[in-house]
């Protein structure tokens, strides 16, 4: 064989074996690095937690776009006012809607000081930006309503 020609031919190889890893499941992506880090003191984690989320967030609670970081801190630091101590993802319903863009509807279980324990429940939506998944828009949903 010519020279170019096997150059020519191993080129395209080459270049597969160098591809960016595949973006994980969107359902994996949300329980295994999202809402695991709500498991212990989350408040710890606020970087980790703002990594998950694009840089602002439109919040369908009050129509209203908000830095994601001062969003999400702002947040924490009024649950932690309550009590809040931690949650643990209950169920989690995603609906893939293309396969950069999921919607997740999340029922959360929610510990606080004294042992009370409540749920809460939010729907998501995440597309995937620059090769990760991203929340870029939430909304507080009613459990019962949504069958979570």
């Amino acid at each position: 064989m010519r020279p170019l020609l096997v150059a020519a031919l191993l080129i395209p190889a080459a270049a597969m074996t160098q591809e960016e890893p595949a973006v994980p499941s969107a359902d994996h992506w949300y329980k295994t690095e999202y809402a695991a880090l709500y498991n212990d003191k989350p408040w710890d984690k606020v970087d980790e937690l703002v990594s998950h989320f694009a840089e602002s967030i439109h919040d369908h609670d009050d129509g209203q776009h908000y830095n994601a970081r001062e969003w999400l801190t702002g947040g924490i630091e009024e649950w932690k006012i309550d009590g809040w101590i931690r949650s643990d993802l209950d169920v989690l319903d995603v609906d893939l809607l293309n396969p950069t863009t999921a919607s997740f509807k999340a029922k959360w279980r929610d510990y606080y000081t004294g042992g009370n324990i409540g749920y809460e429940c939010g729907w998501y939506l995440a597309d995937v930006i620059d090769g990760k998944w991203l929340i870029t828009e939430y909304a507080t949903i009613t459990c019962s309503e949504h069958g979570l």
